[in-house]
């Protein structure tokens, strides 16, 4: 099992289990179990299949999702049950934007975003989070981060650099001043 940090802004797991008591326990079970990988690619595909087999609809397929080891449900399952408008950012904007993951819980909207990649990435997936909730679509936005990038990808030291992480999105929410609830989660190796 993974270790995780969490951080609520604008939020608590009070608030999250008023959108439905089983979903703080089954994202941070989610996350707690993805295997170390050696590339980010890899921990998309596993957290791909991990929130897709627990009923979260997807924006696009990983690139390494590969074959399925975490689940009973094969990639056409998924497909046929996905619903890709939950993850769409705006409704009233020309955007494009999409969140990685979303699920309609009890008619409240919670989107994913995974980011495993630049802290300029992280800053988008917080402007999606504050349009859908200004559309007054978004219950919840989460995103998942890395506690110590330069930890976990030590093998890949010139690849990381500028990676978003935990401490930077803690920063980052508590300086840009959003309305907008949002749970962190920092994984760590």
């Amino acid at each position: 099992m993974k270790t995780t940090q969490t951080y609520y802004y604008n939020c608590s797991p009070e608030y999250i289990h008023s959108i439905e008591s089983g979903i703080h326990d089954e994202v941070l079970g989610a996350v707690g179990q993805l295997p170390k990988r050696q590339t980010q690619s890899e921990i998309n595909a596993d957290l791909f299949w991990k929130l897709t087999t627990l009923g979260w609809s997807y924006d696009t397929l990983p690139s390494a999702a590969g074959a399925n080891i975490h689940s009973k449900f094969n990639l056409q399952q998924i497909k046929q049950k996905n619903q890709r408008n939950l993850c769409l950012t705006s409704t009233t904007l020309d955007t494009r934007w999409h969140a990685d993951y979303a699920k309609s819980i009890n008619d409240e909207l919670v989107q994913i975003e995974a980011q495993f990649g630049k802290v300029e990435a992280m800053f988008k997936d917080f402007c999606g989070f504050r349009i859908a909730y200004a559309e007054r679509r978004l219950a919840l936005g989460i995103e998942i981060v890395m506690c110590e990038p330069q930890s976990y990808f030590a093998h890949r030291k010139n690849a990381i650099g500028g990676m978003a992480s935990f401490n930077i999105a803690k920063g980052t929410l508590n300086t840009i001043g959003l309305d907008c609830p949002i749970w962190l989660i920092g994984i760590y190796e």
